[in-house]
């Protein structure tokens, strides 16, 4: 019995796996089971087994990696031993067929962006700056894969990092004083 679970979950990995390794060759919509099933080397009674059509694959595949992503932000950064921003850009470079599709979406981005501040907001416990962090960081790892992930995972996770560490507020105090000194 349990030989035929492990079976099954190996059948399930080699659809996920050659799911991802088909978006690297085209586009989700240009993609069909019988593509999926034959780099997987599995039956098509094999994948309606496990998803009941492509959608439900992706579908599988977006809460399997979305759920990692965001399971960054549910560990101590000690338990890391490097920072939240570098797991996540080698985790999307790692992922980058799936996120370039996933990032294309704008229902997408502001899904994950939604889940991504409700996760801050348990960390930070303040719902502007969580909201602020979520949708900053979506969106800059949007850029990142828009333009073809032209930097190192490293370096992209350095700057976010570094953008996450700014003190915005010291150049803001500074010339809203001034705009109020102004006024009067």
């Amino acid at each position: 019995m349990s030989s035929e679970v492990s079976q099954l979950e190996t059948a399930k990995e080699s659809i996920i796996n050659a799911f991802l390794k088909l978006l690297y060759e085209k586009s989700f919509e240009a993609m069909s089971v019988k593509e999926i099933v034959q780099k997987a080397g599995v039956s098509r009674s094999t994948f309606y087994l496990h998803f009941a059509d492509k959608f439900e694959l992706i579908d599988e595949v977006r809460r399997m990696l979305n759920g990692r992503f965001l399971s960054f932000y549910e560990m101590e950064n000690q338990q890391w031993g490097q920072p939240i921003t570098l797991h996540l850009c080698d985790h999307i470079f790692k992922y980058r067929s799936f996120y370039q599709v996933e990032f294309a979406d704008a229902n997408a981005i502001q899904k994950l962006s939604n889940k991504l501040a409700a996760h801050l907001l348990r960390a930070f416990r303040d719902n502007d700056y969580a909201i602020f962090a979520s949708y900053g960081t979506i969106g800059y790892l949007s850029l990142w894969i828009k333009d073809d992930f032209v930097m190192s995972p490293a370096q992209a996770a350095e700057k976010l990092l570094k953008i996450g560490l700014t003190n915005w507020t010291k150049e803001l105090d500074t010339k809203f004083d001034s705009v109020i000194i102004d006024k009067e």
